[in-house]
């Protein structure tokens, strides 16, 4: 039987952590600034999911299902789960080398977490397990990646670039021949009028940005 059949449910709460703005000549498009920034770099952005009742803004990756669970990757080869229900973390994932990426899946059949590396695999991760449900071994190290259910994106260095289909369980779906030049920086897919998606951005070192479509849509 697949280890891709099993599902987990999260929890709900919280609240808003987000300041109140000013009407001012210096902030005319009314931006909002966040209270208590981090302290050092931030790597990445994401915000709640629009189940939760409030607006909340983390660097990390949220749970799609409710928002009560963050996912964090570090560079100390792990990555882990944070209750907000409980404010506790707990270690859900292990790599040879830094984690680079970390997305939840949550499918028809299945629900996990990927996670990339810079030890050129992708695993696959059910939150109860310290064992890996599947391990998908990459041309190289991942630098960035996304997750729009049923495709993931993942570009890495020597700017490889694959494509890969969730449906039933992960596999390789195509291998791209980047677009850019230079080293690959972030990606993200993008959805069609009827919400599925349908290609992604790539983002490179050198400012630039390429559009590529999986599936054309009709003229």
């Amino acid at each position: 039987m697949s280890l891709f059949g099993s599902t987990s449910g999260f929890g709900t709460g919280g609240t808003s952590m987000f300041g109140s703005t000013t009407a001012d000549n210096h902030n005319p498009m009314k931006d909002i600034e966040v209270t208590s920034p981090p302290d050092d770099s931030i790597s990445c952005l994401a915000f709640s999911p629009p189940t939760l009742p409030g607006n909340f803004l983390i660097a990390g990756s949220w749970a799609n299902d409710d928002g009560s669970k963050v996912f964090t990757a570090s560079c100390d080869k792990t990555a882990k789960m944070w209750d907000l229900n409980s404010n506790q973390a707990i270690q859900i994932a292990q790599h040879d080398a830094p984690v680079k990426t970390i997305h939840w899946i949550k499918a028809p059949n299945y629900s996990c977490v990927m996670t990339g590396s810079w030890d050129k695999t992708l695993k696959f991760w059910d939150t109860r397990s310290p064992t890996p449900m599947m391990t998908l071994q990459l041309p190289e190290r991942c630098y960035c990646a996304d997750v729009v259910h049923p495709m993931a994106a993942v570009a890495t260095a020597e700017r490889g670039l694959i494509v890969y289909q969730l449906e039933n369980q992960p596999s390789e779906f195509r291998r791209i021949e980047s677009p850019l030049k230079h080293q690959h920086r972030c990606v993200a897919i993008f959805k069609d009028k009827v919400n599925k998606p349908t290609g992604f951005a790539l983002g490179s070192i050198e400012g630039r940005v390429a559009i590529h479509y999986i599936n054309p849509p009709n003229p």
